[in-house]
């Protein structure tokens, strides 16, 4: 995994997301399928944010994509 360059393009989607989707800053403001639309979105959105930075085409971190699949798994509580 290369950890180091994934933050870039993760502060960017984190920076995107908030552009998005700016009037709800807690999950608690929002059902599970708008927040299940929202991850499909970022994950859309994540060559946009590898381009911003210049990263270039790279896959989505897989250990995002981990941490989504135990979070959803949990029922997202928190």
């Amino acid at each position: 995994m290369t950890t180091e360059r994934d933050i870039p393009p993760l502060i960017e989607l984190l920076r995107m997301a908030a552009d998005q989707w700016p009037s709800s800053s807690e999950a608690g403001e929002v059902s599970q399928s708008e927040l299940f639309r929202r991850d499909q979105a970022l994950l859309e959105m994540w060559p946009e944010a590898c381009r911003r930075v210049g990263a270039g085409e790279r896959e989505f971190p897989a250990g995002v994509l981990k941490l989504w699949q135990q979070e959803m798994s949990r029922g997202r509580v928190n």
